[in-house]
């Protein structure tokens, strides 16, 4: 793992996502780019689990994820691989907001509720809607317009494995940007929140 050309691809990713998001203003709404980079983050865990454990040792997905359907047959994606990059590994995406969060000198947020919460809304009307907080777009829209490009971009700094890296680091950046502006605490559990929900969309 090449730490400092994760950090470049950060960086870049970042830069890039503020430029799409800017409005008439010149100015990103602080809780748009927490939600968008933390929906990219969540999903690239997932596009990391496949690339590690399908794509390069050819398991199959319902082996890999739990998969749960709701009525309209739309699948969702659970399971432990899946928590490895999002909250256990090293680099997982939760570690980075709580770097960031310790940073600040302020508190984290309660990430078993955000998991449960996302476990109850999942498949639902709710699901993809950050609580208590206004965004521009939806986790997924999000996700459906910024994923393919940036992808393309964090690629060309991340192995197979990395791009939550590339991504949680790129978040990490805009967690820190928040000290001064919204409360940091809050801006951790939007990240999370958007993190845990987007890992468990089928993007098609």
């Amino acid at each position: 793992m090449d730490i400092t050309k994760l950090r470049n691809g950060a960086g870049e990713v970042l830069v890039r996502t503020v430029n799409a998001m800017k409005g008439g203003t010149g100015q990103v709404h602080p809780q748009s780019l927490l939600c968008a980079l933390g929906s990219l983050a969540g999903y690239a865990c997932q596009q990391d689990v496949r690339n590690v454990y399908m794509k390069n040792k050819g398991m199959a997905e319902d082996t890999v994820f739990t998969v749960m359907e709701n009525k309209q047959g739309r699948k969702f994606f659970f399971g432990d691989l899946l928590n490895e990059p999002l909250v256990n590994e090293r680099y997982s995406v939760w570690s980075m907001i709580g770097g960031a969060v310790h940073r600040a000198g302020a508190k984290l947020p309660d990430v078993n509720d955000i998991f449960r919460y996302v476990s109850y809304v999942v498949g639902g009307e709710q699901f993809g809607r950050v609580r208590s907080c206004e965004t521009g777009d939806d986790m997924e829209t999000y996700v459906r317009n910024l994923w393919r490009p940036l992808a393309a971009i964090a690629e060309n700094y991340a192995q197979d494995g990395e791009l939550h890296i590339v991504f949680g680091l790129a978040l990490q950046k805009s967690v820190i940007s928040c000290k001064g502006v919204t409360d940091i605490t809050e801006a951790a559990r939007i990240a999370m929140e958007s993190a845990v929900s987007m890992s468990k969309i089928e993007l098609n």
